[in-house]
């Protein structure tokens, strides 16, 4: 029987779009090519890892940027602007998190993320008082899809894996959850995610 929800954020809460942010910033054509490689290369990459991970905080990745991709002050700084800016909410996963905690579940969150962008998201949104705990990438230095981040999230929690559900938009991210014992969801839509939790069993 599943008694916890562990939800990621990104595409989940809150929009996030490396592409969009890259069409923003640079003003380059969200479906080109030169979008596609600055995206995965400024967004997806090494140093954006280390980010995610707690190696730097956000004010060294923009002067690393500038170091090692050439982008001015000004550039970093409307890169890191666009990057918070563009997360708008999903819609109906913050209805669907309320009423599964009306309904006795346990929430919470796991995401690859960053100290100064989960700042922002707690500052701007609603949601983020609906976990009952968080696991935090660049708190903890593990990212999905490695089993470690899974299961420390479910030893900081206290949870069963058996009694748990993760739902996350990338497939490798959900195979990483079920690596550990937890049912998992892609996740696409609230809409989606709603039939796909009640397929599960969950009532709410």
């Amino acid at each position: 029987m599943i008694k916890n929800v562990i939800f990621d954020v990104g595409n989940v809460f809150v929009r996030w779009s490396p592409p969009d942010v890259v069409e923003r910033c640079f003003g380059i054509p969200k479906n080109s090519d030169e979008n596609l490689q600055r995206a995965e290369a400024l967004l997806r990459g090494p140093l954006w890892r280390r980010l995610n991970m707690g190696k730097l905080t956000q004010a060294e990745a923009a002067l690393a940027y500038q170091a090692e991709f050439g982008l001015s002050k000004q550039q970093a700084e409307e890169l890191f602007f666009h990057v918070t800016d563009h997360q708008e909410p999903i819609q109906g996963t913050e209805a669907l998190a309320r009423r599964l905690k009306r309904s006795g579940y346990r929430v919470f969150a796991l995401t690859d993320n960053v100290h100064e962008i989960v700042a922002y998201l707690k500052a701007r949104h609603q949601f983020w008082p609906l976990f009952d705990d968080a696991v935090v990438s660049a708190e903890i230095g593990l990212m999905k899809p490695d089993p470690a981040i899974f299961r420390h999230a479910i030893e900081r929690f206290g949870l069963v894996a058996a009694e748990t559900v993760f739902l996350d938009d990338i497939d490798a991210n959900v195979d990483g959850a079920q690596s550990v014992g937890m049912a998992s969801l892609l996740f696409t839509t609230a809409e989606r995610g709603e039939v796909d939790l009640r397929e599960l069993g969950l009532t709410f």
